[in-house]
Parts: structure tokens; sequence; C-alpha cells
């Protein structure tokens, strides 16, 4: 059996280089290209490259006009990262967590050459649809190799980080437009900020060949004893310790639970697997159709419209991103103590009261009371991260079983963006047709938020991910699994008999007999 050497280190330093090395600089992509129009939008020599998109010089019927095909262009990003995040249900199952995550990046490096190098709109288009499919792709893979390498305890502030990377890439693109804004020459301020993040897909990919693959994926395709030894390392603990026998018991149960086949999903049964994807995509339905990106997609668009023009409005956008990233730290301090549950109806609350706020102090025509709505902008971006940014790929990967997780993310993940595509398409009109006005829909919106959590949204904080599996299997309804949650034992509760032998016979909850296969030996390649 030969080992991998994971750059020579093992436990808190390998996940810290998985982190570093891998998560960091893809989410930060992600936030860099989420937030990339934001700041080059207003622009005079971008809007004159493509005069379809200018709401700057235009007024009337023609502005209207070009608000739709602005919406449209701006939105062919979404749409490709929903065909991006539903193609891995495909492959990525097949081919493993960090090959997804290749194919993604390479994606992105194409992506993003036709789009900067766009002379047409047409170009334009083709290279965000593609940037959005390598989003997509990268989205829906990352988090899910993340949380299946994690422990129970941290695994909340391990996979929030990703928060805190993508706020951090949507910071760094508005203040590389804000300074490549001042170049003398046109071209260059919009092109080089749209082909910046290429760097960090260059970054990641030769450590994609460096580091381990996802232990429960390895047990899913058979490869036990590869798996044993990557959980070995990511926990430092020896192969063959009862720590690591124990998990990966639990991660073979796991996996004799559920068949693996798609059509699952449609139905609920024992695993309840249609409740679970239900649940996923309406978590990442939280963290669109809150707002958030009408104020990303349309940074200086949106503090134009309170008055602030020209170089006013790009220093606020940058500055407004800076907020946030330093508010996305929160979380990590909350997320293991304090439980998923709260942190949702806290940032549904708090985005409720200030898109209320900004509804009606708002627009151009308010004059002081714009002030006021700048200062509920920034708690906008304030509470957000707390509750809807890095947590909602966190929920959706805790949700589902093993032999699903990758269909269920990939659903959740396309729900995620294709409400993107909604809000990138009704925000320009909604914001020049109603004015302030428009931001009531969201206050409506976060306000209901927070009864669905409280009565449908299970706890999965403490949790193993197999232990959820437990948890829906005992839930009758969509209306008492919250209580199953909370009443459940936790593991280190109600396990009492360790596994001391790989040919123990060992029964779950449900009645499952089941063996763990520690003397399977496997060809690793």
């Amino acid at each position: 059996m030969r080992q991998n050497n994971y750059l020579g280190l093992r436990g808190t330093q390998l996940k810290a280089a998985m982190m570093v090395l891998v998560v960091a600089p893809s989410f930060i992509l992600f936030g860099y290209n989420n937030g990339s129009t934001g700041g080059i939008a207003t622009l005079q020599s971008f809007v004159h490259q493509f005069p379809s998109i200018d709401t700057v010089n235009t007024k009337g019927s023609q502005e209207t006009y070009n608000a739709r095909v602005k919406g449209v262009v701006t939105g062919c990003y979404d749409l490709g990262a929903v065909v991006g995040s539903l193609l891995c249900i495909g492959y990525s199952d097949r081919i493993g967590r960090l090959r997804t995550t290749l194919i993604g990046l390479v994606l992105s490096i194409i992506g993003l050459a036709v789009e900067s190098s766009a002379f047409s709109l047409g170009q334009f288009i083709v290279g965000r649809l593609i940037v959005g499919g390598a989003i997509g792709t990268i989205s829906s893979a990352i988090p899910v190799w993340q949380a299946e390498c994690s422990g129970t305890a941290h695994r909340g502030a391990f996979v929030m980080l990703e928060g805190v990377c993508i706020s951090g890439g949507i910071t760094l693109s508005e203040w590389v437009s804000f300074g490549f804004s001042f170049s003398s020459i046109p071209a260059v301020q919009w092109r080089i900020p749209l082909v910046f993040p290429v760097i960090f897909s260059i970054f990641v990919i030769p450590f994609i060949f460096l580091l381990p693959e996802s232990p429960r994926w390895l047990a899913r395709k058979g490869r036990m004893d590869e798996a044993r030894y990557v959980l070995a390392a990511l926990e430092d603990e020896d192969a063959f310790c009862t720590k690591i026998q124990e998990e990966m018991a639990e991660i073979e149960r796991s996996l004799s639970l559920v068949r693996g086949d798609l059509k699952e999903l449609a139905t609920n049964g024992e695993e309840r697997l249609f409740h679970r994807t239900v649940l996923a995509a309406c978590g990442q339905m939280f963290q669109q159709m809150c707002g958030i990106s009408a104020l990303v997609f349309y940074t200086s668009t949106i503090f134009e419209d309170l008055g602030f023009t020209g170089v006013k409005s790009r220093v606020l956008g940058a500055c407004l991103t800076n907020f946030q990233t330093f508010a996305s730290l929160i979380p990590l301090f909350l997320i293991d103590r304090y439980g998923r549950r709260r942190l949702f109806m806290i940032t549904g609350t708090g985005l409720a009261i200030s898109t209320a706020v900004l509804a009606g102090t708002g627009g151009k025509t308010h004059g002081s009371a714009s002030t006021a709505a700048v200062v509920f902008v920034f708690l906008f971006d304030l509470f957000y991260p707390i509750g809807f940014l890095g947590q909602t790929f966190l929920y959706a990967t805790e949700l589902a079983p093993l032999r699903h997780r990758v269909p269920i993310t990939a659903a959740a993940n396309a729900t995620q963006w294709l409400c993107q595509f909604i809000v990138a398409q009704v925000t320009p009109p909604g914001t020049s047709n109603l004015g302030s006005h428009y931001w009531i829909i969201y206050a409506v919106l976060n306000a209901a938020f927070v009864p669905i959590v409280y009565f449908f949204f299970p706890e999965t904080s403490g949790r193993s991910l197999e232990e959820m599996d437990t948890i829906f299997r005992q839930s009758n309804s969509i209306f008492d699994v919250v209580k199953v949650a909370r009443e459940l034992p936790r593991t280190e509760e109600h396990i009492t008999t360790p596994v001391e032998s790989d040919k123990s016979l060992t029964e779950d909850k449900t009645g499952v007999s089941w063996k763990p296969r520690y003397d399977q030996q496997e060809n690793v390649h």
C-alpha cells in the first residue's frame, strides 16, 4: 500500500494548506467574478464599447430598453453557473471532487480570456457564459470536498472561510476596477480588471495534484484502504486507531443505507431525499433572494441612484465590499457555537430591517435621507455574511447523504445561481421604474425567511455528516425534523461500544446491520 505524502503535512497543517492553496484562491476567484461588472458598469470606456447596455448616457425608453439588455448580459454569467452546477451531477461522482474543481479552473481561464478580449457584445456574452459555468462547477465541488474532509467540531468554521474569500474577491474586484479606472487608455480601464482573476486559477491548478481527495468519495468508489489513510492524514492519527476505524464504519453505514439512484431525489422514502433537496435549495435561495446581487452586480449604479456620482460612487462601492469582508469574519466565531439556525434567523431579521429602511429613505429625491440609506446599505452588508454567505453552501452539504451529496448540492447551487439570474434580470428595470421602493420586495422576502427556518430547518451543528442520515430517517414529515434533530442524542452520547475489531458486526438505530470492511485491500493509483 503506497501512502501519499501530501506536501509532507498532516492534521491541522494539512487542512490549513488545503484552505490556503485551493479553497481560498478558488473562492476569491468566485467572489471576484461575482463583482467584476459592478465596478465597470458605469465607465464611459465600457459603455462606449457596448452601447446596447449603456444606461449612463441614455434616457427614457432607450434607457429602459438598455437596462433590460444589461440585465440579460449580466445574467448570462448566472445561467452559465446553473449549467455548470447541474453538469456536476453527471461527472463529479465519477471523477472526484478535485478533478471536478480542475475542470472549473481550466474553464475559468478560457472564459476570462474570451470575456476580456471582447470587441462585440456577442463575444462578451459567450465569455460570461463560460466564466459562469466555471464558477458554478467550482462552487459545487469545493464545498463538498471541504465538508467531506472536515471533522465535526470545526466543520462550520472551516467551510465558512469560503464566505470570507468570496467577500475578499468582491472587494478585490472593486478596488482593482477603481484603480484601473484612472488609466489614460480606455480599454485598460475595463479589460485588465476582467482578466485579472486568471492568476488565481493558474495558482491553484498545480496543487490539485498534490492534496488529498475526499475520503468519503474514495470510500464510495470502493477504495477503502486509501480512504482510511486520507482520514488518518487529515486527523493526524494512525490509520488503524479506534477513532479512524469508527469514522470508516460510519461512512460504510451511510453508503449501505442509500442506493444512489438519482430517481430517489424526486421521492421521499425512508431517507427523505426530496425533503433534504428542497431544504438545501431553499437555503441557497435565501442567499440570493435577500437582494445581495442587486448590490453586488450594480454597486456603482445603486450609489449613483442615491445621489453619489462618479468617483464617489466607486469609492463607496469599494468601501462597502471592504466592510462586507470584515463582517464575513464574524460567523467564523459563531457558527459552531451557536449553530446554523440562529445565524439564519439573525441574518433574515437584520436584512428585513435594512431593506425596509432603504426602501423608505433611498433615491435622489430624498435629499439628506440618502445618507441614511447608505448607512443601511452598509448594515445590510454587516448582516448578510453572518448567515447567508458561506453558510448556505455548508448547510447543503450537511443535509445530503454521501451517495447523493453531489446531486443535492449541485441542485441547490443551481437554485442559487438561477435566483441570482432572476435578481440580475429584474434589478435594472426595477430600480428604473420603482426607485427605492424596489427594496420593499426584499424586505418582505427576508422577513418570511425567519419563520421558514424556525419551523423547517434542522440544526446540523455538532453532527457528523452520517448522523444527519439518522435524523431524517427518524422524521415522519417536514414538520418534525426540527424536533428530532433537537432531541436525538449526539454521537458521543449514544456510542457505547467502540469498534474494536475489523470483524465486528454493528447495528445502528434503524436496525440495519453492517460490517466494516477494514480488511479490504485496494490498489491505490
